[in-house]
């Protein structure tokens, strides 16, 4: 019986951990920000800001995104990748925020000519958001 508490509380402390997105974007961030060189750095950004995404914490996928690309804009893949996924949570947050996407899609288009698969898929977001009300 003891087994079953102490193994029943260490996945209620588990699934805490891996459920809350604030505590694992606050880690990742504190550890991007002691290896800011670190050729990973970028990656770690990324995921949590997808982790976050997934999770429904579109607010501080939003926060993470928008530092990977001010951090590591020469990281062409994932800077347009999270330019592309900002955008799109403000876009899924409501018709007030559409406009403040169509920017980052500009980015991503201008910007990061050479990503052709977040260019094209910057461009279709774009056009939905601009002609399709």
């Amino acid at each position: 019986m003891q087994k079953l508490l102490i193994a029943g509380a260490f996945l209620v402390v588990f699934f805490v951990m891996a459920l809350n997105t604030s505590m694992i974007a606050d880690q990742a961030g504190q550890w991007v920000k002691k290896n800011p060189k670190d050729p990973h750095a970028p990656q770690v950004l990324f995921y949590t800001g997808r982790y976050c995404d997934i999770l429904g914490d579109n607010n501080r996928a939003q926060l993470v995104y928008q530092s990977l690309y001010e951090q590591y804009p020469e990281d062409t893949a994932l800077a347009a990748a999270a330019l592309y996924y900002e955008a799109d949570n403000k876009i899924e947050t409501s018709a007030a925020t559409k406009a403040y996407a169509v920017p980052l899609l500009d980015t991503i288009i201008n910007q990061y000519a050479n990503e052709e698969e977040w260019v094209k898929k910057a461009k279709t977001l774009r056009d939905e958001v601009t002609y399709v009300r």
